[in-house]
């Protein structure tokens, strides 16, 4: 049986073969992680309570008042104004926003919400703590509209 000995030389062209695969690898994933932070969250419709709710805060967290506010019923519009609702809802673009339970109860809905803060810095560390709350929806045509504004 004869043998056949390999030259050096694939032995380099295979090690670096696997070197630019292994770089490629490294540089498609160092893209692929910022972007999927740019993902949008998939919500339910604008037909469903928690939809909206999703909207929302979502609306919030984009700092784009003005298509939160438009969420609020006319009744919660008339008692609060755009300026003040934006600046007392400032702080929520540093929350996090889970929707624990829906309830629907024909042309009404509650939506239970848990928003937790974050605060960063200082010697220790930052601190974190969650407030939970109930939204009160009302049915409006085919969508849904908040009427009771959360404040934390």
């Amino acid at each position: 049986m004869v043998q056949r000995q390999s030259s050096p030389h694939a032995s380099y062209w295979g090690l670096g073969a696997l070197a630019i695969g292994a770089l490629i690898l490294i540089v498609i994933a160092l893209i692929s992680i910022p972007l999927a932070g740019q993902r949008t969250p998939e919500f339910a419709p604008t037909t469903a309570p928690e939809g909206v709710v999703q909207r929302y805060f979502d609306a919030l967290y984009r700092g784009d008042y003005v298509a939160a506010y438009a969420m609020l019923s006319d009744e919660v519009r008339r008692e609060r104004s755009l300026a003040d609702f934006q600046e007392r809802m400032r702080y929520e673009r540093e929350s996090e926003v889970r929707i624990d339970d829906v309830v629907i109860h024909d042309n009404t809905a509650t939506v239970t919400v848990t928003m937790t803060h974050v605060e960063g810095g200082g010697l220790f560390g930052g601190s974190e703590w969650s407030n939970r709350a109930d939204l009160l929806l009302e049915r409006d045509g085919d969508t849904w509209q908040i009427v009771g504004e959360p404040f934390w």
